[in-house]
């Protein structure tokens, strides 16, 4: 269904300012790394490779790399392993193989995984991305489905762009260049939430769980539930978004629950999140 490439992030038109260091400062349009597409090494979607990251970097010290859920706010059945990524930046550190719309649609998903390796946690985390070849810019989008909605200094993450029109990028050789912008990671109202993933559970057609609100703050929804799909322990592909059952108000210490359609996609080694918005 076409809704659910609709993003659900709010902007609010907040000011941000073009800076990254190590105390909570919010950044925007950060450079955040470059991609081969990989659909140019042998055109499995399950193939993953290292950027090459020139983002700008803060002033801070080396932050060490997290093992995968550190801070315990998503579940599934696999545990993946990612590359370092760039010291001092918030950086793309893979990505899957460009998924792409059917021809009315027009568009294409490109699932990737980051590392925050600033040394602040960081909340509303967005990227923007150029499909280049030859030089020449043929794609541009943005992400959506940002998971854990609060990254450590460390810790990996996952999300993807969704390419408007993809219809001038080829099958190969395209790269993609990256650009984040986040905010401090506070309670602050309207600012990005993260539940705990309690249970989450694949039924052959669907991911069908439940979250706790963690966070000691009363929480509003929607509550996005984002679904990552692996293949022999890589990034394959991202589930279309989709939302949990409430979308009222939710207490500290309240659930929310959800059940992940996969419109017959294979899923067996997966990876989910939910998010929401402080009140």
């Amino acid at each position: 269904m076409f809704s659910k490439k609709v993003l659900v992030s709010i902007s609010l038109g907040w000011a941000v300012v073009l800076v990254v260091s190590g105390c909570s400062t919010a950044a925007s349009n950060v450079p955040a790394g470059s991609v081969a597409d990989q659909s140019a090494s042998s055109g499995s979607s399950s193939d993953q490779s290292s950027s090459a990251p020139v983002p700008t970097k803060s002033a801070a010290s080396t932050v060490a790399a997290l093992p995968f859920n550190a801070s315990g706010y998503l579940a599934g059945n696999v545990t993946p392993t990612l590359d370092a990524g760039e010291a001092g930046a918030v950086s793309v550190v893979s990505t899957a193989a460009l998924k792409r719309d059917n021809a009315v649609l027009g568009g294409g998903t490109l699932p990737f995984a980051f590392r925050n390796n600033t040394a602040a946690t960081i909340s509303h985390i967005d990227f923007t991305g150029t499909a280049t070849v030859d030089g020449k810019v043929v794609a541009t989008g943005a992400s959506q489905g940002t998971v854990p909605a609060h990254v450590k200094p460390g810790e990996m993450g996952f999300s993807y762009l969704y390419l408007e029109d993809v219809k001038s990028l080829p099958e190969s050789g395209a790269q993609y260049d990256f650009r984040a912008s986040t905010m401090p990671a506070d309670n602050s109202s309207f600012n990005t939430a993260p539940l705990k993933v309690t249970q989450a559970d694949n039924n052959g057609s669907a991911i069908i769980g439940s979250a706790v609100n963690s966070t000691g703050k009363p929480l509003s929804g929607p509550y996005a539930v984002d679904v990552y799909c692996f293949t022999d322990g890589a990034l394959s592909s991202a589930g279309t978004m989709d939302f949990a059952t409430e979308t009222g108000d939710v207490a500290p210490d309240g659930t929310v629950s959800f059940s992940h359609d996969l419109y017959d996609s294979p899923c067996d080694s997966f990876v989910v999140g939910v998010s929401g918005y402080f009140a």
